[in-house]
This record gives structure tokens, C-alpha cells and sequence, in this order.
């Protein structure tokens, strides 16, 4: 029978150490990859698809859009053309017809 005299890790305690250093530097990466994507997205947001300039929200009825000040796109979150087809068959709602005159200022 073998006997360990404490100076020198058997081939079970490297394996282990081995194991954990792994399971260690795959938390590690997993974090950095989520960290790396928020500052990627982050550095995205209300941006101009476009042109890249800062995007500028705007509310006309009820009805928020982001319009690019630079190159004039005019961007709409999910949900929001639902809402301006819902605002225009109101005739008493005159979002449509705001919206059209705010694209045509912008021009």
C-alpha cells in the first residue's frame, strides 16, 4: 500500500484542483460574456440605426416615437404602429395626422 507523506498531491487531490480551477474559469468567462454584452447593448441604446447619432423620443397623441435628429428616421418600438392604427380609426384622434406633420418638419 502506497503511503502519502503530505509532499506530494496524490493524482485524486490534482484531478479535484484541476476540476475546480475549470468550474472556476467558467463561471469567470460566463460573467465576463455577460458583462461584455450589457456594455455592447448599452452602447446601442437610442441609437440611430441608421446613422448612429443619439435618438430623440417624441410624443405625439399618446404615442411615444424616437426620431433621429441627423438623417430624420423615425424609429417605433414594438407596439407602437398598433397604436397609431388604434389612434386613427378614432376620428376624434388626430395622431396620424400629427405624426405625418412632425416627419414633414423634420425633412
Amino acid at each position: 500500500m502506497p503511503h502519502h507523506t503530505g509532499e506530494h498531491p496524490t493524482g485524486n487531490e490534482d484531478e479535484y484542483f484541476a476540476r475546480q480551477n475549470a468550474e472556476l474559469i467558467k463561471e469567470m468567462r460566463a460573467r465576463l460574456d455577460t458583462e461584455r454584452l450589457s456594455r455592447e447593448r448599452h452602447s446601442h441604446y437610442m441609437k440611430c440605426p441608421k446613422c448612429g447619432a443619439d435618438l430623440a423620443e417624441v410624443t405625439q397623441g399618446n404615442v411615444v416615437i424616437d426620431v433621429c435628429p441627423e438623417c430624420h428616421g423615425t424609429w417605433f418600438d414594438a407596439g407602437e404602429v398598433d397604436l397609431l392604427r388604434q389612434a386613427s380609426k378614432n376620428p376624434l384622434t388626430h395622431v396620424v395626422t400629427d405624426l405625418l406633420e412632425l416627419l414633414s418638419r423634420t425633412k
